[in-house]
């Protein structure tokens, strides 16, 4: 088989790689995109629903697609580059967290490999989309299956990015944890209480889009001004440490995701 310019081909169609290619398929009618066998239930159902083309190996997408999607855990990437005979034709984006480009690059060589991150909320072309290094081939792709697409020229940039991405788990936790106090103390139903505020955050979203010049700070005190049970609150997180907590964790996970 001759390798497609134009077709993708997915090394591993885990949940984030699965979500990224429900935004993919509607944007791109005509690319052909091959699945490996790995996540064989996912990749069925993919294949049924956009009608991609499955395979029996990973050497088999390969093969056919110099533009390959990696889906894998970083702690299963030795073991899919060892199966792997890839050229210099190959471009690889790795959606994998914690591994260093130059890894990457030692490990599938001699392709060229650019880190991918996004949200799940891309599978519904909503979310974020970073890139390291940038480059116009995976820009080509990509930028359609989401709301921004933002392109890093270090990588500590890039694992930064990734942090928000784990933030978004944070605030969930947090949106979560608001919305059983609104119900025990008032009473309120449930779906009432995560609806309101979750209408909140995308007004949060709305406001950083109509005033990209402002810092979030700048808003917050433009919402909170001085005497409003509003700024009330924002001097009681920040004597409680609440963003000193926030700032801790951030240090802490990024610690660790780039093992320093």
């Amino acid at each position: 088989m001759v390798m497609d310019p134009s077709a993708v081909g997915v090394l591993g169609v885990g949940e984030l790689a699965g979500a990224l290619l429900q935004a993919l398929a509607p944007a791109w009618p005509n690319r052909r995109f091959h699945l490996s066998p790995r996540g064989e239930a996912p990749s069925r159902e993919l294949a049924t629903r956009f009608g991609f083309q499955r395979h029996a190996s990973n050497q088999s997408v390969v093969v056919a697609c110099q533009l390959l999607i990696v889906g894998v855990r970083p702690g299963q990437i030795g073991a899919l580059a060892g199966e792997l005979r890839l050229t210099p034709a190959h471009h690889l984006l790795v959606l994998a967290a914690g591994t260093p480009r130059a890894e990457l690059e030692a490990a599938f060589a001699p392709a060229r490999i650019t880190r991918v991150m996004t949200g799940l909320a891309v599978a519904g072309g909503r979310s974020s989309i970073s890139l390291y290094p940038d480059n116009d081939e995976a820009r080509a792709l990509l930028a359609c299956a989401c709301d921004s697409l933002l392109g890093f020229d270090r990588e500590a940039q890039f694992d930064a990015a990734i942090l928000a991405i784990c933030a978004n788990a944070w605030w969930l936790e947090q949106l979560g944890a608001l919305t059983d106090w609104m119900c025990q103390r008032t009473g309120m139903e449930h779906t009432q209480a995560q609806a309101l505020l979750a209408g909140n955050m995308a007004d949060v979203a709305a406001l950083l889009a109509l005033a990209p010049e402002r810092t979030p700070q700048e808003l917050a005190r433009a919402i909170g001004t001085p005497g409003t049970y509003t700024a009330l609150g924002l001097d009681q997180l920040q004597a409680n440490g609440g963003h000193a907590a926030w700032l801790e964790t951030m240090d802490h996970v990024l610690a660790r995701l780039t093992r320093a």
